[in-house]
Order: C-alpha cells, then structure tokens, then sequence
C-alpha cells in the first residue's frame, strides 16, 4: 500500500470522500451549478480503493472484502451498479474508459490519481494513531460500570449479528441474469470456454431462432445465427466450442433435420431426420457420438437415437421402443464420464419420470416415480447426481437427485427449466419460466369490439374451463390448494367451490350434458398412465371408469350422457358408464370430439388438419365439416348451435374466429398477441350469457447462472 488516501484527483476530477463528491474543473453536464455530483459513499469507496492500489488489477473478492465486509451476497450485484455509475460519471474526464474491466481478474484503474501531501499520511502513522485512541477508549470504559455494560450489550449484539449473517451466508443462493429477453429466451447452453451463450428466443411473435451472446459484456445485443426459412431453439457445443448441433425445422416443407453449424464460418452440414426444432439432443463428453430425439418415418413415431460423429456414413441407431410402446422419450443428458444416459420419458399425457441407462450395457433404472412434467435435465460433475426440472401444478422448480439412494432435495427456484451445468464448474444456467394460466371471457354478441375479461385470476392459475347450461356454473382446474384440483363456480367466478383433493394433476374436466356428473383424467397409481374419472355432484361419489387402456386423451359426454369419447392407441373409442364395455368407434387418432344432437361427432385429427365429422351410425365415412386451410386447431375450439368458435395462428398474433355452419364462412372475432392462447387449452361456450369461456397464458423468460449450495 502506498499511503492512505484522504482526497485525489483524476485528471480533472477532485474527489473527495468526506463528502463523497466528485469536482470538476471543467464544465460537466451532470453535475450541479458549482460543478460537483454526489455519489453513494460507497461508490466513493470503491474508487478510492481502486485509486489506493493503482495501477494494479484489482480482484471482485478483494473489493468486496474491503468496501461490503466481504457481504458477496449483497456486493456482487452492488460492486457491478458502483462501476457502472463511477463509469457513468467520470467519462467526462477521459476520451477512453477510467475503469478497466480485465475478464475473469476484476477492474484496474486507468487514470493515475494524484495527491495532496498535506492530506496524507503514513499507515503506520495512523495505526499509532487509532491505537491510542483505543487505549484511551479503554482506559475510560475500565473507570466506568456503565461503559463496561454497554460495551457487552454492544458485543453480543455484534456477535449475534455475526453469527446471523454467517447463517445466512450458509444458506445463500447466487442467482446472477445472463439476459433481458422479458418472454422468449430458451434452451441456454454456455461454450465450454464460458465466453458464449446461446439460446433460442423470438421477437415480435416471429419464430424461434438461435442467437449467440458475449458473456463478457452484460450490454451487447446478441447476434442472430439461423435464418428465417427456419425455427430452430435448442443447441449444444462441441467440445472445443467451434460447432453447434441443433435441430432445425424448415417452415415451407417442415421437415426437421439435426445440423452441425460451423460458428466461425456459418457453414451447415445437415445430419439426421429429427422430430421437431424443439427437439432434445446432447453430445458425448468425447464428442464421439449425438443424442437426439428423432423421427421413424415408417412407424410415424418419435424416439431416442444415438449418431456417430466420428464414423463417415454413420446411420442414426433408435434406442427407444418402436412398436406397442406406452411410453415416449422426450429430453435426454448424458452423465460426464460418458457411463450414463438420463432420459426424461413420458406415460399417457399427463405422467413423466426420469430413467437412466447404462451405455454399455443398455440396462436402464428408474429414479423418479409419478412426477408430471420433466422441463430439462443435466449431471452434476460427480456424474452421481442428476438436476432436473419438473412442473408441478402449473409451477416449475429445480430438483437435485442422487442415482444411488434416489433421495431428491428441492433447490426452492421457481421457475427454473432446462438446466446446463458449465464446464468445470458447480454452476448452471437455465431459463427461467414463470407463467400464470387465468380464465377470461369474450363477449360475443356485443356489437362493440371487446377485449377478454378477467373471470377467475388471482396468485394462482385456473384453466380449462367448461360451462354447464343446467348448472349454470363453470367446472375448471386451479392450484390454490397447491395441487392441481376440480374447482367449480358460478357463470361469474363467484361461490367457488372445490370438488376435488387427490393432490395430484387432474385434468380436462368436463360436464355431462344434464349438469350432474364431471368427467376428468388423473394420473393412474402407477404415475405411468392416466384414469378416467366421474364425479357425481350429488352424491360426491368419484368412481374410475374401467379401461384396458394405459393413456386417454380428452374426454367428451355422449349426447344421451350414457357413455364418454376419448381417444386411445387404437382410435377413437367410447366407454359406457356402469358397464365394463369398450367400443371402436373409428382408427382414426382423435384430439378432441363433441357429440351433438344428431347422433354425430364432431373432431380433431392427429394426422391432418380441419375440422370432421362421422355419425355413429356409420362411423366409417369421415367428412370434413371446416376446411383444412382454415382450421388448423386441435384443442381450442367450442361447439354453438350455429357454428364454431376456433383459434388460429399467424405470423405474430393469434386470432378467434367464428365459423357458421350454413354460410360456410369465417367471422374473424378478435386478435390476441402471440401465444396468448397455449395450444393444450380449452374453449367452452356460455349460451345464456352469450360468452366464450377461454384459458390466457401468461409467461416470462430469461437466461440465468445457478450458484447453489446443493450443487457444491
């Protein structure tokens, strides 16, 4: 140390600690008539730290330490806000930075301060000095009961400060945003060096693409890699960081292919057929081979598949099942010794667990039972660990699980998805999902454009909704309770009242036609399939409808009330209440169907578009009631008496549209930003008060680093 600063001066900047201000001898816009601003102490107090050890590098820790008490929870974001507003204010004074940021080392001072002689002096002076002040401070306390009382008061209030803040210290999360992206930003993946970051996000309702950001420079814009002919959202580094792989999705024939991406060059090599450009992939810690999902064309199925990036001519090689499968694999990571692949795998609709699998002996074991969505898994560098993220309810969060004991410990961050540790590192980034589900209205018979109104929204979610025109009342989903239950109110959202606790996800309810009875799936007890249950409303009595089925898609009430459709792996088929008895209606994969009052059934299919219709009377013959050029909608949809109301997507928006049975034309209704509407929702018809019932999505994402203390 040089000697103790008191006052210096930058080039044409005095400052002054006592005061904590900053004079300029020349004119300076942001300072006051006599030319001096007025800065947080502690801003003062990093500068003149930093001119106290010119023009040396100065580390974050040592700053930190000296100028917070080394508080790393509370200097870390404070250090950054001091150096950009010291930035801020001394530019004035210099065409060049004042203060240097030298990456992964800390900041140096650029401008050599200068001092007063006369306000200064040396250390070892000022130690005399505080000692003896000490000694007379001592001397005083010892002549007086009173000062020594205060001094223990004083000293056990600072231990128990200390040992307050040392809890806290303990038990400190460091969560650090990497990007400011408010509702699009996916999928990040940091270069191995830790000097990018990419990830998939959209602007404007436009589709995916990937971008690259400098993790050196919080302000830079990211720059765009894919183009606009495709959608592409998820990447993985090579193991030098030169090369990403990603699926990418054409939007003129949509076919999806896996690429391997030259990053300094921009060049493309297409590899393998891939199943959406949402796809999960992953790449060996050898970088000898890619995990992906993707597509078998002949058996129309997605699965698992391994590609060689060391074998010219390489074919991929499927390690998911093919046929009579009741699961799908939908996300995958390998371990970093290469020994294991963690798989996500999906039973029925609305159950998901974790497995992994040994790659050189294929056994596979299963770590997490009845979980409902997996968003993201990564290993932990101990290769004994897995980070997963599940949804629950409506609401994301982190999870840390071991693959020997299979206890779990929750790591409390809303909102995590898609975990990636770094490289040689405890730390992870991950995006950061929040979104809220609440039912609104649309007046339809107004004849003054309107905008949804709120029906049920509040701290939580409610979706899915279903008017009875016999109760009058609106059955719908909502996790107040935590747990995903049957709630039902009046047409108004008032008397809520909950029908159900089996603390588990319940799903798509729906009324019988004379209001006494809702249909609805829940997750079967084994967590790998869903049920079909009936509520009795005035008994309460819940009874399972018996199945030889493991999943079942969305149920509908036939007209009579006597039976429910739902779609299973063999088709379209209807189950009769109070009778173990399955019939096939049709082959066909069915989304959602409504019965109606002329014995027929109207539906969406799996495998193309617009809306159809079979009587079930003759259920062979299949016609298209709305053409497939204008509806393209599989679950948001409702039946009226005259017609349909529907949603469509465009570039950038979503629409409601009216369809009218006997003109045959389409009313557009309203528009509603992009991805307002989420394509699993639900719409449902108030005849009475003329409303269509609707379930809005909203939702936020942004890039974050994870510093954990369960991730040590």
């Amino acid at each position: 140390m040089k000697k103790l600063v008191i006052r210096f001066e930058l080039a044409s900047c005095i400052i002054d600690p006592s005061d904590h201000s900053l004079r300029f001898t020349a004119a300076n816009e942001h300072a006051s008539p006599d030319n001096s601003v007025t800065l947080q102490p502690k801003f003062i107090e990093v500068l003149a730290y930093l001119a106290s050890r010119y023009p040396e590098v100065v580390s974050r820790e040592e700053i930190i330490e000296h100028v917070w008490d080394g508080n790393a929870y509370v200097g870390s974001k404070a250090l950054t806000n001091a150096i950009w507003h010291l930035r801020q204010q001394l530019n004035p004074i210099s065409d060049e930075p004042v203060i240097e940021t030298v990456r992964k080392s800390g900041y140096r001072l650029l401008v050599e301060p200068k001092y007063n002689p006369a306000d200064l002096v040396d250390d070892v002076n000022v130690l005399q000095q505080v000692q003896r002040q000490v000694d007379k401070l001592t001397i005083a306390l010892k002549r007086s009961w009173i000062s020594i009382f205060v001094l223990c008061v004083i000293s056990l209030m600072t231990l128990a400060y200390h040992l307050y803040r040392d809890r806290i210290e303990m038990m400190q999360t460091q969560i650090t945003r990497l990007s400011w992206g408010g509702e699009a930003e996916r999928f990040p993946a940091v270069s191995p060096d830790g000097k990018w970051l990419v990830f998939g996000s959209r602007s404007h309702g436009q589709s995916y693409s990937l971008y690259l950001k400098d993790l050196s420079d919080f302000n830079s814009s990211p720059k765009r890699l894919t183009s606009n002919a495709s959608r592409e959202a998820r990447a993985v580094w090579s193991q030098d960081g030169t090369v990403l792989y990603f699926p990418s999705e054409d939007k003129q024939s949509g076919q999806c292919i896996i690429n391997h991406f030259t990053v300094a060059t921009a060049k493309t090599v297409p590899l393998a057929r891939c199943n959406s450009y949402m796809s999960a992939l992953d790449i060996s810690p050898n970088g000898g081979e890619l995990a992906y999902i993707g597509f078998d064309s002949e058996y129309d199925i997605g699965g698992l598949y391994i590609f060689k990036l060391v074998e010219a001519g390489s074919k991929p090689v499927r390690l998911s099942c093919l046929v009579d499968c009741n699961y799908r694999d939908r996300d995958l990571a390998y371990s970093h010794d290469g020994k294991w692949l963690a798989i996500a795998r999906r039973f029925g609709n609305i159950s998901e667990d974790i497995f992994i699998r040994n790659r050189h002996t294929g056994e596979e074991m299963r770590l997490t039972e009845g979980l409902e969505d997996i968003r993201g898994i990564t290993w932990h560098h101990d290769n004994q660990r897995v980070v997963f993220s599940t949804e629950t309810s409506g609401v994301r969060n982190g999870f840390i699980i071991d693959i020997n004991s299979k206890q779990t410990h929750a790591l409390d961050i809303k909102g995590l998805s898609y975990p990636k540790f770094l490289d040689n590192s405890d730390a992870l980034v991950f995006e950061r999902h929040n979104k809220e589900y609440k039912i609104v209205y649309l007046p339809t018979h107004s004849t003054v454009p309107s905008a949804p109104f709120p029906l049920l929204q509040s701290g939580f979610s409610f979706r899915n909704p279903d008017y009875s025109t016999q109760t009058k009342r609106i059955v719908y989903v909502s996790n107040i309770t935590g747990a995903n239950e049957l709630w039902t109110a009046d047409h108004n959202g008032d008397n809520r009242r909950q029908l159900t606790t089996l603390n588990q996800r319940v799903a798509y309810p729906r009324w019988s036609h004379d209001g006494k009875d809702i249909a609805f799936l829940a997750p079967d007890a084994k967590g790998e399939g869903n049920v079909i249950h009936v509520l009795n409303l005035a008994s309460q009595s819940l009874s399972i409808l018996a199945s030889p089925y493991i999943d079942h898609g969305r149920l509908n009430w036939s007209y009579d009330d006597a039976s429910i459709f739902t779609s299973t792996k063999d088709g379209l088929s209807q189950f009769y209440l109070g009778k173990p008895q399955v019939r096939l209606i049709s082959s066909v994969a069915v989304r959602l169907a409504h019965a109606t009052s002329d014995n027929r059934l109207l539906f969406t299919r799996e495998d193309r578009n617009g809306l159809w219709a079979l009587s079930l009377a003759a259920p062979d013959k299949l016609t298209m009631l709305v053409p497939s050029q204008v509806f393209k909608e599989n679950h948001n949809w409702t039946v009226t008496d005259n017609g349909i109301f529907f949603k469509a997507n465009s570039v950038g928006y979503q629409q409601i549209n009216y369809w009218d049975f006997t003109l045959k034309v389409i009313e557009p209704i309203l528009r509603l930003p992009s991805s307002s509407l989420s394509s699993f929702g639900s719409m449902s018809f108030n005849e009475h008060q003329q409303q269509l019932l609707m379930t809005l999505k909203y939702s936020d994402r942004d890039v974050m680093m994870l510093k954990h203390k369960l991730l040590n």
